[in-house]
């Protein structure tokens, strides 16, 4: 499945994107780690209620960290880890992408 193209994915930055449809429906947090896309599931592990529903808000000051605006909890992009506020230790749940062609996909999970 095609998300989005990688140019509109910037390092320190993030784009959300919508993927399924019904109960199946969820919202992703595309970024890029390294020159390296990566993807979560946009869900704070403390409540499961979205870290935000705008991308400039879930990049934490100095674009370092993702932030749950409702709690305030950050996250290491590079692996999704809670490292401050109500659920440290927990994680983002990753989702598998790859870049093909110019524009960034949903890995095939079987």
């Amino acid at each position: 499945m095609d998300l989005a193209a990688s140019r509109d994915v910037e390092e320190g930055g993030a784009v959300l994107v919508a993927v399924g449809a019904g109960t199946e429906a969820r919202q992703l947090i595309l970024l890029r780690v390294g020159g390296v896309a990566a993807a979560y599931v946009n869900a704070c592990p403390h409540m499961g209620i979205m870290l935000d529903w705008v991308a400039e808000r879930i990049t934490a000051p100095g674009r370092r960290w993702l932030r749950c605006t409702a709690h305030g909890a950050l996250f290491r992009r590079e692996d999704g880890v809670c490292v401050s506020g109500p659920c440290t230790g927990q994680r983002l749940v990753r989702v598998p992408v790859a870049e093909r062609g110019g524009r960034i996909m949903l890995e095939d999970a079987s």
